[in-house]
């Protein structure tokens, strides 16, 4: 069923990362396979110390890359799937805007990318570890989306191992004053 479910999902998402332009000659198409584990309400939890939860994910994202930004950047829509299961059971999509620096000095022993990007989170329930802080009385299903990630491959390769810091924030009650964070890894395929 979650099989059958993150197809259709990714189906549904293609049209909206498709694009044509300028730059369709230089597309390149990701897939990332992620899995992670719940690690606090907000993002300083992560520097402070991980506190993991019995709570994880599964899922699936697909990227495009629709821009180069110099030499060094480039920009990608991304969007992706996520089952919750442990603590929390439910389904997250998030689709985000990143911007990727491609250029290492190392680059030509071990491919290395790191990327930083922002969209939104939409939850199918309130998020139980989300609404069981004291200070997240209205704890919601949308809320921002902030990610951080590295990514390592082997040069040449269409293949990488990839971290990363998958964030859902209300924004200071922007959206709400809740949030967590996921701690991901996972596998990308680039064509």
């Amino acid at each position: 069923m979650i099989a059958k479910l993150l197809l259709t999902s990714l189906v549904a998402l293609l049209p909206l990362v498709s694009a044509t332009g300028a730059f369709a000659e230089e597309k390149e198409w990701a897939v990332t396979l992620l899995g992670g584990r719940y690690s606090g309400k907000e993002f300083r939890d992560i520097f402070e110390g991980v506190g993991f939860k019995d709570s994880y994910t599964a899922g699936l994202s697909v990227a495009y890359q629709f821009a180069d930004w110099g030499k060094h950047m480039r920009w990608e829509l991304e969007g992706q799937m996520l089952q919750h299961f442990g603590e929390q059971k439910m389904v997250e999509f998030a689709g985000s805007i990143n911007v990727r620096w491609i250029t290492f000095p190392w680059n030509r022993y071990l491919d290395t990318s790191m990327a930083f990007g922002g969209g939104l989170s939409v939850t199918s329930e309130v998020p139980v570890l989300e609404k069981s802080d004291s200070r997240s009385s209205e704890a919601a299903t949308l809320l921002h989306y902030l990610l951080l990630e590295a990514a390592v491959g082997l040069p040449n390769s269409p293949w990488s191992l990839v971290g990363r810091v998958h964030h859902r924030s209300g924004i200071f009650g922007l959206f709400s004053h809740s949030g967590s964070n996921l701690l991901e890894v996972g596998v990308r395929y680039r064509f």
